[in-house]
């Protein structure tokens, strides 16, 4: 039987390559912040800002309103690192990877550094890694942080913010 009688041409995930084998889309992302200075006030979630895009395989990064929407279904892998300039010295800095913005148990990775005082300063902190599964159209991932007081976000010039995330398995 022909390849292409067995493969479902509604199938997004996967392509012929020139070579006749059968390749996974090889959908994948990477955006930076450097010195961009943007506020992360004390009062909830602020969604972090990713002006220069690195590499963006398909084309779903929306530097606009700092989100990614693949257009291909499937389970995907998320982290980064954020430059944080801390004003007044924290004792609590969040980090929250949010599917379509919900506050819902299943669509939030959070992390949280928390210390008895205020010994959270100026510096580079991980993004919490995760894992969520894409609808392939509307779906989308944010990065937010949250503090007890204000802090700037991406302040150094010399060292850069990255959030990156690539498909582990297209369904």
């Amino acid at each position: 039987m022909p390849i292409s009688k067995i493969i479902d041409t509604g199938v997004t995930g996967l392509s012929i390559g020139s070579n006749g084998l059968i390749q996974p889309k090889q959908v994948a992302f990477q955006v930076e912040a450097l010195d961009t200075d943007q506020a992360v006030s004390n009062s909830g979630d602020t969604r972090l800002e990713f002006p220069t895009t690195n590499f963006d395989t398909g084309g779903y990064w929306d530097a606009t309103n700092h989100i990614y929407t693949p257009q291909v279904a499937g389970w995907y892998f998320f982290s980064g690192i954020a430059r944080m300039k801390v004003t007044g010295i924290n004792s609590v800095l969040g980090f929250k990877l949010r599917k379509n913005a919900s506050s819902a148990a299943g669509d939030v990775v959070a992390s949280q550094i928390q210390v008895t005082s205020d010994l959270i300063n100026n510096g580079s902190y991980p993004f919490p890694n995760g894992m969520f599964h894409l609808n392939g159209s509307t779906d989308y991932v944010e990065i937010t942080a949250n503090g007890e007081e204000a802090m700037t976000f991406s302040d150094a010039a010399s060292t850069r913010s990255v959030f990156h995330g690539f498909l582990v398995h297209a369904t």
